[in-house]
């Protein structure tokens, strides 16, 4: 277990009575878009959805609390149609203001200070894509279910619809009688309404949010277990059970470890963990009863590999601690949204590291840490902590930021502060916040109080700051000194609006940023740990050999000159294996940006052992065929792929192409990746192998084991000729489940051939493809042929984005954008966002802008060096045993 980091006396003092200033400052008012005085008690919604005609009938008493006279109610309402409406029993006269999605109701007197009750009946439609009471449908069905964060809870009903109005919730539907109907709380009656629909009732909700409401329901089954006094289930598709137990032991292992970390109990008395029979945008923390598109709960063995397996119970993870980091304690305004994502990755990540160590899940994490870092560093970033003025700024921040900067962020501070001092602090943090709101500074002052230090102004630094930390360190015959300077190609920093005193800084619009870090150095040789502060101001020092930033628990880059950098690369199969990650990652980064040489990175990725951890050969797999898209066809690549494939290749012959008894789960999924990466590279033994055993199948691909089912369709796909393309397309039409056919099609679109990949393009916005399919498809497709898949978006848009939520739509065209090299493209970009996205939910679009042209600029000025390397050492094996 690590112990707390040691600073100097005379820091730490100052540091704190920082801390105490910016603890002194006034709490900032929370903030509203809704008029203020009034304040929502209870909502009782009656919720009559009809299936053919994709609309719903509502009808709700809302009790609201008005602290001064007033003589109207203002509340969210988006796409509603409002019928009668009275307040306190007296008719109401109802008018929508779409351009704020707000509906004002006046009464005819004044409401004087004390409880009031708004009537309303109206009506609304049900959404194609995952926006309020959306449809998904399935080969024999159609399931509803409701999408509500950030802001689309006010699709579904009239609602005070911000995080800080937490209300209570008492939810009544008119169903079908013959399906089943799903909400927070667990069912309380059901009664037949008519010949074919019931009545179902349902308990009420503790106080909460409203994004957070659930209402579902469709020709469902739920496999149930009782976990530490819950009912725990998995509700699924009828027919499904059996692909629903994994999730179920995950949630049941989850529970227990949460109620204990926490020091609370969940508080429901039932958590469904509710799977969408299709591609519902990723999975939805509503309380009591999360929301999980199909691929993120389902477990096939049949289908479903060593990373699938991983891969659920990870997101299982994320999203039962929201169950306490969002939903119990709750962000006082999307401001502080990473307070809910980068927390439940945090903490995802710690609770599959406990239960799974052998899967190495936190050193897994440093490559999320990696991808938020290149974010970072680009133009245009954010800080964790940013200020939302915007139903579209808010969409916007789920991003990398949020959610693996967060994480990242949040996995130095515990190591700052300790294990246990930070586990003490949450505890208080949940223990004061519970069922109401908080800010970063409320979980600050909780945590600096348990650790005796002040954590708060390290995480402040790195919270309200946008920007990488860069640690150069410089060699001397007296060893070697640290200093920071921020890693950004652009050297004018945006103000920062946030209130200065919260981001305890000299000036609002600073030019020039500083970071306190905490800093690990360790000898590559061995010999106690050393443990440091930095920051602009406050330089350090260490040994020539010493590993900065050991363990890779700091969130910053290290550049080292090249007398530092010599015994690292010398003794780099010493060095452990998160030190080798971070190593390889910074090396590789700042040789791209032109910080260091590139030629660092290669030094290090040629002397990568043979016996490495897999998952950094996994990582480095990767790496490897993502270079690989920079390249144009021709000699360069050629001379790239034979270098690339003589790391890679002699890693595969080690592991072989069939899984042996006994062996980890991390030699299968290495396995995997390094078939994959080298099918990507072109090689042509491995090309050859996946079409063998593809054909082999004879059309049964039940005759592949789960472990080889991924990487022979892929690796066949993306080799395929015609025939083999239309036999892989014909197993996909013929698929009766859905996560099957969902992957024949997705693997088709890995393929090479341009002409092929255009047929891929085509189908999507068929009736062949499944529904919410398109923007996947078209996204893979761009990942290997990006001006085809510019071009089809360009032509085909609407039918392509109907099925996507508002922030998919922001976000879809400059993600299929980002993955070009070609300045003409970002042009094109630029001209369609500002015809098409608003200008306040552009983050995307300038995030795409800045990889485009990074990507061309590799191309440029980076390529020619990696070729001149590999062209002085190919052939040199730098790798002992291999």
């Amino acid at each position: 277990m690590r112990t707390p980091m040691r600073f100097a006396a005379a820091l730490a003092a100052g540091l704190l009575a920082a801390a105490l200033a910016a603890r002194a400052s006034a709490a900032p008012a929370i903030p509203t878009q809704l008029p203020s005085g009034v304040e929502p008690v209870a909502y009782d919604l009656t919720v009559t959805p009809d299936f053919a005609k994709l609309t719903f009938a509502g009808h709700m008493a809302m009790s609201v609390e008005v602290s001064r006279g007033t003589d109207r109610l203002v509340v969210n309402a988006l796409g509603l149609d409002i019928g009668a409406a009275s307040i306190d029993g007296a008719p109401a006269k109802a008018s929508l203001d779409p351009r704020t999605q707000t509906a004002i109701f006046a009464a005819g007197k004044g409401l004087s200070a004390g409880r009031h009750v708004l009537v309303i009946d109206y009506t609304g439609k049900i959404a194609d894509s995952a926006t309020g009471l959306f449809h998904v449908d399935y080969a024999g069905g159609r399931m509803l279910a409701t999408q509500f964060e950030p802001s689309d809870s006010r699709r579904f009903m009239p609602v005070f619809d911000e995080p800080a109005k937490k209300a209570v919730f008492n939810i009544t539907a008119v169903i079908p009688k013959d399906l089943m109907a799903i909400s927070n709380m667990p069912e309380a009656s059901s009664e037949p309404a008519g010949d074919s629909l019931k009545r179902v009732r349902f308990a009420p909700t503790p106080r909460m949010s409203s994004y957070l409401l659930f209402f579902g329901v469709g020709d469902m089954e739920r496999l149930t277990k009782e976990v530490d006094g819950t009912e725990v289930s998995v509700v699924i598709r009828r027919g499904q059970a059996a692909e629903a137990r994994y999730a179920l032991e995950a949630a049941e292992q989850l529970l227990p470890f949460y109620n204990d970390y926490f020091g609370r109990k969940y508080p429901l008395p039932k958590l469904d963990l509710v799977a969408a029979p299709g591609d519902v945008s990723g999975s939805m923390e509503n309380w009591g009863a999360i929301l999980f598109s199909q691929d993120n709960v389902v477990f096939d063995p049949k289908l479903s590999s060593a990373g699938d397996r991983e891969l659920v119970f990870e997101v299982v993870a994320h999203e039962m601690a929201h169950l306490w980091s969002g939903d119990l304690v709750t962000m006082a305004w999307w401001d502080d949204l990473w307070l809910n994502e980068g927390f439940a990755s945090w903490m995802a990540t710690k609770a599959t590291d406990h239960f799974h160590p052998e899967w190495r899940a936190t050193l897994s994490a440093l490559g999320d840490k990696d991808e938020a870092m290149l974010l970072d560093a680009r133009p245009g970033a954010h800080p964790i902590v940013q200020r939302i003025v915007s139903v579209s700024q808010a969409e916007q921040a789920f991003d990398a930021i949020t959610y693996k900067k967060g994480e990242a962020v949040i996995r130095m501070l515990e190591a700052y502060a300790g294990p246990d001092a930070w586990r003490q602090g949450v505890r208080a943090y949940m223990a004061g916040h519970a069922y109401g709101n908080a800010t970063s500074d409320d979980l600050w002052r909780a945590i600096d109080a348990a650790a005796g230090k002040p954590v708060s102004v390290v995480a402040r630094d790195f919270t309200t700051q946008p920007g990488v930390p860069l640690v150069h360190v410089t060699s001397s015959s007296a060893g070697i000194t640290l200093t920071e300077t921020r890693l950004a190609n652009d050297v004018v920093i945006q103000g920062v609006n946030i209130a200065a005193s919260r981001m305890d800084m000299a000036a609002r619009d600073a030019s020039v940023l500083s970071w306190r870090a905490p800093i690990r150095l360790k000898s590559v040789n061995g010999g106690p740990d050393k443990e440091r502060v930095i920051s602009r101001t406050s330089p350090q020092s260490g040994a020539v050999g010493d590993i900065v930033n050991a363990g890779q628990l700091g969130y910053y880059r290290v550049s080292y000159d090249s007398a530092s950098f010599a015994p690292l690369a010398e003794d780099f199969r010493k060095v452990g294996a998160a030190d080798q990650l971070g190593l390889l990652q910074d090396n590789l980064a700042l040789g791209m940006d032109g910080q260091a040489p590139v030629s660092n990175y290669l030094r290090l990725a040629a002397a990568l052992p043979a016996d490495a951890d897999p998952v950094v050969w996994r990582v480095q797999a990767r790496t490897l065929a993502g270079l690989d898209g920079y390249y144009a066809p021709g000699p360069r690549r050629a001379a790239y792929r034979a270098w690339t494939s003589s790391l890679l290749a002699p890693e595969l012959v080690r592991v072989g192409f069939d899984i042996k008894p006994g062996e980890p789960a991390a030699q299968a999924l290495l396995r995997e990746t390094l078939i994959l990466a080298l099918s990507q590279l072109g090689d042509p033994r491995v090309a050859a192998e996946a079409l063998r055993r593809f054909k082999a199948t004879d059309g049964d691909l039940a005759r592949l084991s789960a472990d080889q089912r991924r990487w022979v369709l892929v690796g066949a796909a993306r080799a395929a000729d015609p025939e083999t393309f239309r036999a892989i397309r014909a197993l996909a039409k013929a698929a009766k489940d859905p996560l099957e056919r969902n992957d024949l099609y997705i693997d088709l679109a890995a393929v090479d051939d341009e002409a092929l990949a255009g047929q891929v393009l085509a189908l999507s916005i068929t009736d062949e493809a499944p529904t919410n399919l398109a923007p996947v498809l078209v996204r893979e497709v761009a990942a290997v042929h990006p001006q085809l898949a510019w071009s089809f978006t360009l032509s085909h848009l609407p039918a392509i984005t109907n099925t996507l939520d508002t922030l998919g739509r922001s976000t879809f065209v400059p993600r299929v954008a980002e993955g070009s090299n070609d300045p003409k493209l970002a042009d094109q970009l630029k001209a369609f966002a500002a015809k098409n996205i608003p200008p306040d939910a552009q983050g995307q679009v300038q995030v795409a802008l800045a990889r485009i042209h990074n990507n061309a600029d590799i191309q440029a000025r980076r390529l020619p060096q990696i070729d001149g390397w590999i062209a002085q050492h190919a052939g040199q094996s730098q790798v002992s045993g291999r």
